[in-house]
């Protein structure tokens, strides 16, 4: 039941923690960047603090937390309600499998009117109970999301869910933040080596799925053809000794890299001339994207979203998973060919251009906003006119391009 006319649309996400990480970074991004004069921003979380606290902008989005008892807390869906009532959310967006039923359960005590729920990679089908319990519930959300074609086409399978009703809203990049820069030079002084050292590497969250002991064997196959190559790895996380004592037990602690977080990331991805995703799984990857955007050849394993992003020996090279073998076969091709490598990187950087701008990722996101808060509030007239502005202003999207899938892997 539509209430008051409203003047603004206020979007909470629901979190675990705010912890560095894709899923977690893309939502930043959101908050900070979607049109304020329409939308008021919150982040609901379970836990308090985090790493990426700090990069939401307050004038944009208000964080609340809700307070998480040790182990199984059965007071957060009530907790979330308490949080939704007090600041009067119109449309709640869960993230993933670990916000899913406190955040149903808790919009549905505080009566919200717009249930969104998205998925971002990893999926919860471990047993026949889950699958049940996420079917029940996305029926009773608004719109289910996913943030690749692939990976919609996976839960459909897996989770088994009408796929017809899984919404596919791709990630994006800021093409300012993540300029193409060319040479790389004056970056590889960041990690003091010289400009004609070989660097191949990879930026990201140290937990099981990056399957960086792939990214660390093939490094091992590497340097004994390539000696003078170097391994560039920027990352924390809970894996962080494990990754450490590998290096060590390898090895390739000489030819290594290894640094915690980097706030200028986007310098030591242009210290690499190669970069690497080892996944196991991935719905669509921030960090191919942002490599993308800095011209940089990326190889990553033929899982998830990753093949809607790197087109197979056109804009980088796909590997079949944990298969260290091909990977380090991938590595060495491409820092044995340069204009191989950097033809890559041109299209792999138009590619971004093309379809995965930073731009277009918001404006999907308000799009779907604006889209259900008019199926189901009662906007103000001023509210409807800021909408009506935005429209005016806006420009058709370009389609997403096709997936590109390496013969051998068909």
């Amino acid at each position: 039941m539509k209430k008051n006319p409203i003047d603004k649309i206020r979007v909470a996400h629901l979190m675990q923690v705010l912890h560095f990480g894709g899923k977690e970074n893309g939502i930043v991004n959101l908050v900070n960047n979607t049109d304020n004069s329409i939308f008021e921003n919150y982040i609901i979380t379970f836990l308090k603090g985090g790493s990426l606290q700090k990069m939401v902008d307050p004038a944009r989005c208000t964080i609340v937390a809700t307070g998480r008892k040790w182990g199984n807390d059965s007071t957060l869906p009530f907790k979330v309600a308490q949080q939704l009532y007090r600041h009067e959310i119109h449309a709640l967006h869960t993230h993933a499998w670990s916000t899913l039923i406190e955040g149903f359960a808790g919009a549905k005590i505080a009566r919200t009117p717009v249930l969104i729920h998205g998925e971002h990679g990893t999926m919860k089908d471990d047993s026949r109970k889950h699958k049940i319990v996420q079917r029940f519930i996305w029926d009773r959300f608004d719109r289910i999301l996913s943030v690749s074609r692939v990976l919609s086409d996976q839960l459909a399978q897996r989770i088994g869910y009408p796929g017809e009703k899984i919404h596919t809203l791709v990630n994006g990049v800021d093409l300012e933040k993540f300029s193409a820069h060319d040479g790389c030079g004056d970056f590889k002084k960041l990690v003091y080596l010289p400009e004609d050292t070989p660097v191949f590497g990879s930026v990201g969250r140290l937990v099981q799925v990056k399957n960086y002991p792939l990214l660390l064997r093939a490094a091992k196959k590497v340097f004994t053809q390539m000696p003078n190559a170097r391994l560039l790895l920027v990352g924390a996380g809970p894996l962080y000794p494990e990754t450490k004592a590998m290096i060590r037990e390898l090895g390739i602690s000489e030819n290594t890299i290894f640094i915690r977080w980097r706030k200028n990331i986007p310098d030591y991805i242009r210290a690499m001339d190669v970069f690497i995703l080892p996944s196991f799984s991935e719905g669509m990857s921030n960090t191919i994207l942002e490599a993308m955007a800095c011209s940089r050849t990326v190889i990553a394993t033929d899982v998830g979203g990753n093949p809607e992003l790197v087109s197979h020996d056109k804009t980088g090279l796909l590997v079949p998973s944990d298969n260290d073998e091909k990977m380090a076969a991938a590595i060495l091709d491409l820092l044995q060919n340069t204009d191989k490598r950097r033809a890559f990187a041109a299209a792999g950087r138009r590619k971004v251009e093309e379809n995965f701008t930073f731009t277009q990722m918001i404006r999907r996101y308000e799009k779907l906003y604006i889209e259900l808060a008019e199926e189901k509030l009662n906007l103000s007239p001023r509210l409807k006119e800021k909408i009506t502005r935005w429209r005016e202003v806006q420009q058709p999207v370009h389609s997403l391009p096709e997936i590109e899938i390496a013969p051998e892997f068909i």
